[in-house]
């Protein structure tokens, strides 16, 4: 567990979602409270990156409903899927290195940095450059968002 750690206590407790309290072992404390902020971390960041699902993305109308049932949209959606790993392939090898762990491994931003060797800045900064880049090569090739 990163940061600071909770002082020795003779007996450990969580509370359930009904309210009754557990005894528990001092692991499984540090381990259920890391899991937390690691949740709430991982909340913040779809905030504020607009990172969500297939659902959140119809919810807010940017996927039409039934896309799995309509023959043409999963056709439609399968060629943007290939026009995107096409235009994926065309990436230097670090900067899809870096969407690979960023999005699809859900590294965070720290550990992104600690494994490629640099600021947690520059990570940041790379993944903006990188995100602009397939937009606009996207973009050049037709595909809009909402696509996927």
């Amino acid at each position: 567990m990163r940061g600071r750690r909770p002082k020795e206590r003779k007996c450990y407790v969580l509370r359930t979602s009904e309210g009754t309290v557990v005894e528990v072992t001092r692991e499984v404390y540090l381990e259920w409270y890391q899991s937390r902020r690691r949740e709430r971390y991982q909340n913040e960041r779809k905030q504020k990156y607009s990172v969500s699902s297939l659902e959140a993305l119809s919810e807010k109308g940017m996927i039409p409903e039934g896309l799995a049932d309509n023959p043409e949209d999963t056709v439609i959606r399968k060629l943007c899927v290939e026009k995107l790993q096409a235009v994926m392939e065309e990436l230097a090898e670090a900067d899809a290195y870096l969407l690979y762990l960023l999005f699809f491994e859900e590294v965070t931003v720290k550990e992104a940095a600690q494994l490629c060797g640099c600021s947690r800045k520059t990570i940041t900064n790379r993944r903006k450059r990188i995100l602009k880049e397939l937009n606009e090569k996207l973009k050049a090739i037709g595909i809009r968002g909402g696509c996927f």
